[in-house]
């Protein structure tokens, strides 16, 4: 039986909204249905100082730490924590390094199991920034470095790593991971969402499409996400450009939903393409609206020039119905690869070829996504290999 779930994770949807952020706070309150108690430490959530409840989850937020980052503070305020609980957790869930100085101290509670999920490796990171090679993400990869040895040292200290895709996987497997990501520790669990909450809503889409100013007859091509420079928002805005100088500018609208680092550059790189017309840029939007932009969309774009684990902005897109372009090879599924449209998005042409072809190609908006993605099958697998760490411990 599993009593309890204790999540480390840095941030949550209360900091901001991202995949990992989403992901978590749905698979917590997913848990909170099956489970007595699930509670969240994280950072410093602004305006909310103390620990509360929300969804059936309990939030305990670390102060004196930086909100929504790893930081010293934190790493100390985390540890501490865990060496303060006097009841000991079922297990102790760790999104992506939530969990790195806790789990330093699991002798405190010896037979709790400590489960990293794991969103993508830094040696993901460091070879998505060399390929880029721009002097940006150069200037990064020394700091991804420290993390590759940084996670070789943690992920022996875990009893299972949770990959939430197939590149992560294939990650894992390669050297110098696998020096400690043996594989008995790795475990495939695929992110999943549910798709009731992504499903198209026609009163949404026009809702939405007036608030912008688009009308109905007009594609909108949608970037939806946390704007950080690896995730190449600017080469869907160079399509934007070549779709204006083939005379379809008029046509055509790209809605860039989120906020993030990159959004000045961005704004900037939209008035030097002389694209302003073309391109609107929302700012944050809370994670309960999101929908509602895929609902108003035509097609959802997913330019990066990362290799991806799993990108929850593709499987919410599905869900609602909405064809995916993305990345060629960024993505490692075969149940996926049969429902989205791969392009080399280096190619602003050929990145605008497909965004017209996919336009032109307008269905009725019913799910896409396929069933093993589902939140619920998702949360199942965690709780039952959850179940199973536990009785190994105990035996």
């Amino acid at each position: 039986m599993i009593e309890s779930i204790l999540i480390y994770s840095r941030s949550t949807p209360h900091h901001h909204t991202g995949g990992m952020e989403t992901l978590a706070w749905r698979l917590a309150t997913e848990w909170g249905t099956a489970v007595p108690e699930v509670r969240i430490v994280t950072t410093a959530i602004p305006g909310r100082p103390e620990p509360f409840t929300e969804d059936g989850v309990a939030v305990t937020p670390l102060p004196g730490t930086r909100p929504g980052r790893y930081s010293r503070a934190w790493w100390e305020a985390s540890r501490e924590h865990w060496r303060s609980l006097t009841d000991a957790p079922s297990v102790v869930f760790s999104v992506s390094a939530g969990a790195y100085s806790a789990v330093r101290d699991r002798a405190r509670h010896p037979q709790v199991p400590f489960v990293l999920q794991v969103h993508g490796t830094s040696a993901m990171e460091l070879g998505s920034k060399l390929r880029a090679r721009t002097a940006r993400s150069l200037a990064g990869a020394p700091k991804n470095a420290i993390g590759l040895v940084r996670d070789l040292a943690r992920y022996r200290d875990f009893d299972r790593l949770v990959a939430v895709g197939e590149n992560v996987v294939d990650s894992l497997a390669a050297s110098p991971q696998n020096w400690s990501a043996t594989p008995d520790k790795v475990h495939l669990i695929p992110n999943g969402v549910r798709a009731e909450d992504h499903a198209f809503d026609a009163t949404a889409r026009g809702r939405v499409r007036r608030a912008l100013g688009i009308d109905e007859d007009t594609v909108v091509a949608g970037c939806v996400g946390r704007l950080h420079v690896q995730k190449r928002v600017d080469r869907a805005m160079h399509a934007a450009a070549v779709i204006r100088d083939r005379g379809l500018g008029d046509r055509f609208r790209f809605v860039v939903v989120g906020d993030g680092p990159d959004e000045g550059r961005l704004r900037g790189l939209a008035r030097r393409l002389q694209i302003e017309d073309l391109v609107v840029f929302t700012g944050r939007v809370d994670a309960g609206d999101v929908r509602d932009y895929y609902s108003a969309a035509d097609v959802s774009l997913l330019t990066t020039g990362r290799l991806e684990g799993l990108p929850m902005a593709v499987l919410e897109a599905l869900a609602c119905g909405l064809p995916c372009v993305v990345t060629a090879g960024s993505i490692r599924s075969e149940a996926l690869n049969r429902v989205l449209h791969e392009v080399d998005p280096t190619d602003a042409g050929a990145l605008a070829d497909v965004v017209q072809k996919v336009a032109q190609e307008r269905a009725p908006r019913t799910n896409l996504l396929p069933p093993s993605f589902l939140l619920d099958q998702c949360a199942r697998d965690y709780l039952t290999d959850f179940a199973h760490l536990i009785a190994l411990s105990r035996s």
